[in-house]
């Protein structure tokens, strides 16, 4: 399971909107938790410590699932640039 899917898994259980949870997590703009639960933005580690809190999950969990997401990011922005270089240095060599 990945960060975003859990945090929309344990709003969905407290039968909450997106608008419901930006409101208990104090952010004025629900588009903050879209883009969490849509885009898979990953939230600083206070939000996520205040988003297990107010969906009443755990903590070390909801880090653990950030970290993994994150990492999986990250080597996909890498694999993408690599490809994009390669793909430029090839196209130099014809």
């Amino acid at each position: 399971m990945s960060f975003d899917q859990r945090i929309r898994e344990l709003r969905k259980a407290k039968g909450w909107s997106v608008y419901e949870l930006a409101s208990a997590i104090d952010v004025k703009s629900p588009g903050y938790v879209s883009k969490i639960e849509a885009r898979g933005e990953i939230p600083s580690p206070d939000m996520i410590i205040k988003l297990a809190q107010v969906l009443s999950a755990d903590v070390k969990e909801l880090f653990e699932l950030a970290k993994k997401d994150k990492g999986q990011q990250l080597i996909q922005n890498v694999n993408k640039k690599f490809d994009d270089e390669f793909a430029l240095y090839r196209k130099g060599k014809k």
